[in-house]
């Protein structure tokens, strides 16, 4: 998946690419750890490893997708009342995230296993998915249609994929130089053209879903740009922004969980 350092980097520059493969995982609470026990545990084969997936309920899946450094507990508070709905749903930690092993990953990488995850669990009747997880599903959808769900709910999204490398370099303090031979040595391994056809603007006009999307004003992490930009190329998506909750705290709104799992419903 072509997610390591390749040898020929210097050591300064394959640092750095190491560093920027490598999600920095936020830990799970000790509510967010209880919440956990509650469910059916799933280990799902992916290669070498295996995926943590956890699962409440029965009835329709619906799939939770966490973002960049997240994991599978973030969403929880979708899966009460999605399962008193008479939904099924399922969260799982991507690659090196959560209780997944794995050091470093990429989006080349965390696609397959979203797909890994869906065929083990049936068709999804709708998709609830944050930040760098909304890249993700949008670019698995659109290579594998078939597995396209009825209902999409994005958080946060992120757009263009390469905005996260000055993204990366405000977070890490990096010159100039080392973002240039970063961004030059990831082009290298991956392909520009590949790279710069991974955009939520793009591939999510080819998705004819029905979608909610959400985003703070004062989002921290990914701009509201992002979500404007991909909302102004989507007829299917709805864009409600909202003020002061952040990157994260929109997960845990009461309000807006009732709109999407009504949504969800509709």
């Amino acid at each position: 998946m072509l997610s390591y350092a390749p040898p020929t980097l210097n050591p300064g520059t394959a640092k750095v690419f190491e560093l920027f493969f490598t999600p920095q995982r936020i830990e799970v609470s000790n509510s967010e750890a209880a919440f956990l026990k509650t469910a059916a545990s799933i280990r799902i084969p992916y290669g070498e490893i295996e995926l943590s997936t956890s699962s409440w309920g029965d009835g329709p899946v619906v799939m939770l997708v966490h973002g960049w450094g997240g994991n599978r507990a973030q969403l929880r508070g979708f899966v009460p009342p999605l399962v008193e709905a008479g939904y099924r749903v399922v969260a799982f930690d991507f690659p090196a995230h959560g209780d997944t092993p794995g050091q470093t990953t990429n989006i080349l990488e965390m696609s397959p296993a979203f797909k890994a995850v869906q065929e083990h669990v049936g068709q999804c009747h709708a998709i609830i998915a944050h930040s760098f997880g909304t890249l993700v599903t949008s670019y698995t959808l659109v290579n594998h249609p078939e597995i396209a769900p009825n209902r999409l709910v994005y958080f946060g999204a992120m757009n263009r994929l390469m905005d996260s490398i000055p993204r990366f370099q405000k977070q890490a303090s990096l010159s100039d130089e080392s973002t240039a031979n970063l961004k030059r040595k990831i082009e290298e391994t991956f392909g520009r053209e590949l790279l710069a056809s991974i955009a939520n603007e793009s591939l999510t006009s080819q998705l004819m879903i029905p979608t909610l999307m959400f985003h703070d004003e004062q989002d921290p992490i990914t701009p509201i740009e992002d979500s404007r930009e991909i909302a102004s190329s989507w007829p299917f998506a709805k864009l409600v922004t909202t003020n002061g909750l952040g990157h994260r705290r929109p997960l845990k709104d009461e309000k807006i969980i009732r709109r999407t799992v009504e949504f969800i419903c509709e």
